[in-house]
């Protein structure tokens, strides 16, 4: 059970606390230096730095975000930064995520302070326009992130969905064989017809699949889907069976300037065909066009509950090397 989420927890209230000091956040000023923060979390929590300068440029301007509103930074007793986070919408997942970012020398009062700011902006956009009266508030930490999950802890935050990071490397080695399935065939993205043929896949595919998830429009999912960090419609595809679209993959470089590798952002196959080997296919594409470009290994994060997908990527190669949680609190209006 975690602590009431409009209250603070016992544990929070019996720690001597030191009141953060917050700073508004801006991009053009403190991209880079957010961008090494993340890094030396990355090399204390995971052993290797995984996020890149242009992801953290694309969150910091994704479609509808306002910095000044949404964003800020923790400065230490010494004045030099060593926390920030950022709060808002994504297309295609309900409620709001908060990006809390933790240096090794940040603290659990520094990220209760930052989750303070998270909560209140979410809070605040509750009463505006939307007129909803309560919202979810998420936030996606590793296993490593000691400080971080301390801090969310204190302010309520549970329910953890566990998730997987794995990776496969694309060496000498042969690629595994794709299934043969008739009538299969899978096409690179090319005109804007294909870009809404892969929305519709991609919400026919993830339709109350995963928790958090939600439909959205092509035209909300479009501006989110351009802006992506790493986005590369050449490195995406449709899936094709008899002619209809029944599967898409998504693949980005949000991880090639620090790993070299290509990351699966998403992955589906429509409900209807699935069992049949389309996934594997789909997969099997990817690895090629991935080696084909020169990229070392391919990296992707699946729902420890989607048992099918994670039986797949074993088979095809592909390890365990990170655990992650994405946890949840309520934040109601008022």
């Amino acid at each position: 059970m975690t602590a009431a989420a409009t209250g603070e927890s016992p544990g929070r209230a019996s720690r001597a606390s030191r009141t953060p000091d917050l700073r508004p956040l801006d991009p053009e000023a403190h991209t880079d230096t957010v961008w090494r923060l993340a890094r030396a979390r990355d090399l204390a929590a995971l052993g290797r730095a995984e996020t890149t300068r242009g992801w953290i440029e694309g969150r910091l301007t994704a479609p509808g975000a306002d910095p000044a509103r949404d964003a800020r930074l923790c400065l230490g007793p010494g004045g030099d930064v060593v926390g920030a986070a950022w709060v808002g919408r994504t297309s295609g997942v309900a409620g709001w995520v908060v990006e809390l970012v933790l240096g090794p020398r940040a603290t659990r009062d520094d990220g209760t302070g930052l989750l303070d700011f998270a909560v209140a902006r979410c809070r605040e956009a509750l009463g505006g326009p939307e007129g909803a009266e309560r919202a979810t508030l998420s936030c996606f930490a590793s296993e490593g992130e000691h400080t971080t999950r301390a801090a969310l802890r204190d302010h309520g935050f549970g329910s953890p969905r566990a998730y997987r990071r794995m990776s496969v490397a694309l060496d000498d080695t042969p690629l595994p064989a794709a299934p043969v399935v008739p009538g299969a065939v899978v096409r690179p993205l090319r005109e804007e017809a294909d870009l809404r043929a892969f929305h519709r896949a991609k919400n026919q595919a993830y339709a109350a699949e995963e928790a958090g998830k939600e439909e959205d429009s092509f035209e909300a999912w479009a501006r989110w889907y351009r802006s992506d960090p790493g986005v590369d419609p050449e490195q995406c595809a449709l899936l094709e069976l008899d002619d209809r679209v029944v599967g898409f993959v998504n693949i980005t470089d949000r991880m090639l300037d620090s790993r070299g590798v290509a990351y699966v952002r998403q992955l589906g196959i429509d409900p209807s065909v699935r069992g049949r080997g389309l996934g594997a296919v789909l997969l099997v594409w990817a690895l090629g066009e991935a080696r084909r470009r020169g990229r070392t290994g391919m990296v992707l994060t699946v729902d420890q509950e989607n048992v099918r997908a994670r039986a797949l990527y074993r088979r095809l190669g592909w390890r365990v090397e990170s655990r992650w949680d994405d946890v949840r609190r309520t934040v109601d209006h008022g």
